[in-house]
C-alpha cells in the first residue's frame, strides 16, 4: 500500500518542479522591445491574434525594418507603413495594403491582424517569440520568428 502512495507523491513532486522551472524560464528570457534593432533582424509569423490561434501554414507575416518601415502579408494582401518607438511605446501605422478580394474567413483574419498591429503599444520578446500588448497590457498578438524576405524591404 505504501508503494503506490509514495510513487504518486514522487510524481506530483516532479511535476511541481518541472512547472516552476518552465515558468521561470519563460519569465527570464522575456525582455522589453525599445528600438527597431530589437525586432528588425527577423520576420515574425503570428501564432495568435488575441485568443484566436493562427494556423502554422498561414501566409501572415510582419517585418520591421531598421528604417522604421513595416511590411508584411495579411494572408491575402500585402501591407506596408511606418512604425516608431516614443519613450518605449510602439506606434504602428497607419497601414496601407493592396486590395485583393479575400474569401472568408481569410478576410476577417486579415482585418483582425492589421487592427492588432495598429493597436500594439508594448512589445516583449525572446530570441524566437514576440508578444504585442495594447495600452492596457492585454496581449493583442503573439508571434514566432521566421525567415526574413528581404525582397519586401
Amino acid at each position: 500500500m505504501k508503494s503506490p502512495v509514495a510513487f504518486l507523491f514522487f510524481m506530483l513532486f516532479l511535476a511541481g518542479i518541472a512547472f516552476v522551472n518552465l515558468k521561470g524560464m519563460n519569465n527570464q528570457a522575456d525582455t522589453a522591445v525599445n528600438s527597431a534593432s530589437d525586432i528588425a533582424t527577423t520576420a515574425w509569423r503570428p501564432t495568435h491574434i488575441g485568443e484566436m490561434r493562427i494556423q502554422a501554414d498561414s501566409q501572415m507575416i510582419v517585418q520591421f525594418n531598421l528604417d522604421n518601415t513595416v511590411v508584411g502579408h495579411g494572408g491575402c494582401n500585402r501591407f506596408f507603413g511606418d512604425y516608431k518607438f516614443v519613450e518605449s511605446t510602439l506606434e504602428i501605422g497607419p497601414l496601407g495594403s493592396t486590395r485583393m478580394a479575400c474569401p472568408e474567413p481569410g478576410n476577417s483574419f486579415e482585418i483582425s491582424f492589421l487592427e492588432a498591429l495598429q493597436s500594439a503599444r508594448i512589445l516583449s520578446h525572446t530570441e524566437t517569440r514576440l508578444a504585442m500588448r495594447d495600452e492596457q497590457g492585454v496581449v493583442v498578438a503573439r508571434f514566432v520568428a521566421t525567415e526574413r524576405d528581404d525582397a519586401d524591404k
